[in-house]
This record gives structure tokens, C-alpha cells and sequence, in this order.
């Protein structure tokens, strides 16, 4: 196995998208920023529609809330427990993380 030089290292980092590189300790933001991007992906208009789909289909208001609230109860355990630590241990997003796992197909 053959080590590779500082200048290819470079070069291969340069050719790489910026979505692959780790992130630096500079690009890091407080749990402020955090809640306002997880608020922002994670209350889509689709809760909306299927909430009013199944007022109309006979479901109770309690019903849908109590529905939602469980949604995003275990929507947030996921996130917290299976996406968070693969994140901040590799530094990488999601997406290019199984990309790299399960690859490009």
C-alpha cells in the first residue's frame, strides 16, 4: 500500500463536493441554530394534509394531535439517537454518509 503525498492529498481533497468534507470546528452553531433548522425540515405542510384527511375520514381532533405529538416524539428520539452521533462522530451529512455506506445507487 502506498502512501500518498501531501499534493495528491490536496488534490483529491480539492476535487472532492464540499458536501463530502468533515465539517470544521468553525462551521459548528449552538443549539439555537439547531432547533430553528429542525423546526424548519421537520414540520412539513404533509402533517397538514394528512391530519385534515383523516378529520375527514372520522378521526377526533384528540386523535390527530395525539397522533402528531407521537410522530414527532419519535421523529426527534431518532434523530437524536441514530442521526446525531453518526453526525458529530463523522462530520459528514446524512446523505453522504450512506452514500458512502450503502454507495451511489
Amino acid at each position: 500500500m502506498s502512501r500518498k503525498t501531501p499534493d495528491e492529498v490536496d488534490r483529491e481533497i480539492a476535487r472532492m463536493d464540499s458536501e463530502q468534507l468533515p465539517a470544521g470546528k468553525h462551521e459548528l452553531h449552538g443549539a439555537g441554530h439547531f432547533a430553528g433548522l429542525y423546526a424548519a425540515e421537520n414540520v412539513a405542510g404533509t402533517e397538514f394534509v394528512f391530519g385534515a384527511t383523516f378529520v375527514i375520514l372520522g378521526a377526533g381532533i384528540w386523535d390527530v394531535l395525539i397522533g402528531l405529538a407521537v410522530g414527532n416524539l419519535l421523529a426527534v428520539l431518532s434523530y437524536r439517537f441514530l442521526t446525531a452521533p453518526i453526525a458529530t462522530r463523522t462530520r459528514l451529512s446524512v446523505y453522504t454518509f450512506l452514500d458512502r455506506v450503502a454507495g451511489g445507487g
